[in-house]
């Protein structure tokens, strides 16, 4: 089986939606398990919890304020 990797850039309005959509994805995944087990809920949970756990691992900070002057 041919596999990828893939590294996105996305900005903190994006993270958040993200992380959002994943949080959903989980929580339906979740749902659709306990009620009804099958395959592409299985599939689509792992998946998202492993991209939900390595959201932030690569964040860089691009700038900051400084209001204490």
């Amino acid at each position: 089986m041919t596999t990828y990797q893939y590294t996105l850039t996305i900005n903190d309005s994006e993270s958040i939606m993200l992380e959002s959509a994943l949080q959903f994805m989980i929580e339906r995944c979740e749902k659709e398990m306990a009620t009804n087990p099958r395959a592409p809920y299985y599939a689509h949970l792992q998946s998202a919890k492993a991209v939900m756990a390595r959201l932030n691992d690569d964040m860089v900070l691009t700038s900051k304020s400084d209001f204490s002057v």
